[in-house]
């Protein structure tokens, strides 16, 4: 081959690579006309104006809504869904393509018709339309789908069902959850007894053979587990503690009544709170395990004594924990109705907390809400404080300060019985459950079982 030749082909080879190299640079942005190949779409916004009431409500969180664009499905949708009965309507919708040019075509694309689209009017999304995005080039498109979500169900709804029956033996009783297992704790035939149940399958309750058990005087409201251990109290102020509920073993004998876990700045300085008795008057005390108690020297309350006061509950109330490590102000042990030393009923709610030097009590203002009772039962969920009585909830926003009766979608199922004293788990798939309790017609033990969520707390 002559010089001449081979020097032309070398030639011919370097001006391709050059060719081909220029029209790949950008990922093919651009074409071999200079105008942009890119069709996609960088981000989707849509806000309207309120016509009706309920547009009025749902359309400011509209415009707030945050859409997602996956380029690989050409599909545009919302994470979080919009309020329920949001209405498909005409919104204003706004879209950012390539920064370096804009699409030459924008078309709708409806079920049954296809219509040029100017990029600024409305869109009504009743019809369920698709974007096609032309780009610059004029040859390369990408059809989008538009999938604004909306919540089906109502998230704010409480809903229940039934989840079955515990058997005909038990009665009044203490139910908890530990890990996954639901423990009662009942009086059978005048003595102490255990059952248990799975939490995936409560239609199956085992009997424990009890090893070493509780008199039959044992305070069943009064059962708590603090790390992972069952303290009990019984009638003659002894202790127990127990770390399977079937065996026993007796702690300190000076215990009136335990009034709940009290949270510190962690886990590990967390103590059971506790009402003690020395020489006819009572104490709060603080204990890790019930065998030493340290009696509580320092009230807020009244700094004159540090005797529990007078119109402090101290048997049949219901006590609720609120952890916030970040805000020890908000670390709160609260109780909820019960007795006094009187044995007066009352119907409000203490704040207790731990101070420095001190412990910090304080009641509520004067609770209209619902009645004094023994046997209110109050829980935390979704942010609030919750109480059950006489199968009405009622609802407080600042730690049971000020009770209100839940809302119109908050309602307790109507075939759920009329008791007290039930027993209130909330599990780790936010579900409330609701055991036993006594008939508000006579004493008679319920035994049926009740599940209940909130729609928006599904996991």
């Amino acid at each position: 081959m002559k010089l001449k030749q081979v020097i032309r082909l070398l030639f011919l080879s370097i001006f391709s690579v050059a060719i081909l190299s220029s029209c790949n640079n950008d990922d093919n942005e651009y074409t071999a006309t200079g105008l942009s190949a890119d069709a996609q779409i960088y981000s989707f916004k849509v806000s309207a104006i309120p016509v009706t009431s309920v547009d009025s409500v749902n359309y400011p969180i509209m415009a707030k809504a945050m859409f997602s664009i996956d380029q690989m499905k050409a599909l545009i949708y919302n994470q979080d869904s919009l309020p329920y009965k949001t209405a498909l309507k005409k919104f204003a919708t706004t879209l950012t393509y390539s920064n370096s040019s804009s699409p030459s075509k924008l078309q709708l694309i409806y079920p049954d018709s296809v219509a040029d689209w100017n990029g600024s009017d409305s869109i009504d999304f009743s019809l369920k339309p698709k974007i096609k995005v032309t780009a610059a080039n004029g040859t390369n498109t990408r059809e989008y789908t538009i999938d604004i979500r909306i919540h089906k169900v109502d998230p704010d709804t409480l809903t229940w069902k039934s989840a079955g029956t515990q058997p005909s033996t038990i009665g009044k009783q203490r139910t908890i959850l530990k890990e996954n297992t639901f423990y009662t704790f009942t009086i059978e035939n005048g003595s102490f007894s255990l059952y248990t149940a799975d939490k995936s399958n409560v239609s199956v309750w085992t009997k424990q053979t009890m090893i070493s058990t509780l008199p039959a005087t044992v305070i069943l409201d009064n059962i708590t587990l603090f790390n992972n251990t069952f303290y009990a109290v019984d009638a003659a102020k002894k202790s127990y503690s127990s770390t399977d509920g079937v065996t026993w073993n007796a702690r300190n004998t000076n215990v009136y009544s335990i009034i709940g876990v009290l949270p510190a700045a962690t886990e590990a300085k967390d103590l059971l709170l506790v009402v003690t008795e020395n020489a006819g008057k009572y104490y709060f005390a603080k204990t890790s395990d019930m065998n030493t108690l340290e009696v509580v020297e320092n009230l807020s309350y009244n700094p004159l004594s540090n005797e529990v006061p007078v119109n402090f509950p101290v048997t049949g109330f219901s006590s609720v924990t609120i952890y916030d490590r970040s805000n020890l102000n908000n670390n709160l042990l609260v109780t909820t109705g019960g007795k006094l030393f009187s044995n007066a009923q009352t119907n409000l709610s203490w704040t207790i907390r731990e101070g420095e030097n001190k412990l910090e009590i304080m009641p509520t203002q004067e609770n209209f809400a619902f009645t004094a009772n023994v046997g209110i039962s109050s829980f935390l969920y979704d942010g609030y404080m919750y109480a059950l009585t006489k199968n009405v909830l009622y609802k407080s926003s600042s730690l049971g300060y000020k009770w209100v009766a839940a809302s119109a979608k908050e309602p307790v199922d109507s075939k759920m019985p009329k008791a007290s004293g039930q027993s209130i788990v909330i599990d780790d798939e936010n579900y409330i459950w609701v055991f036993g309790g006594v008939s508000d017609a006579g004493s008679t033990p319920v035994r049926e079982i009740w599940k209940g969520r909130l729609n928006k707390l599904i996991p």
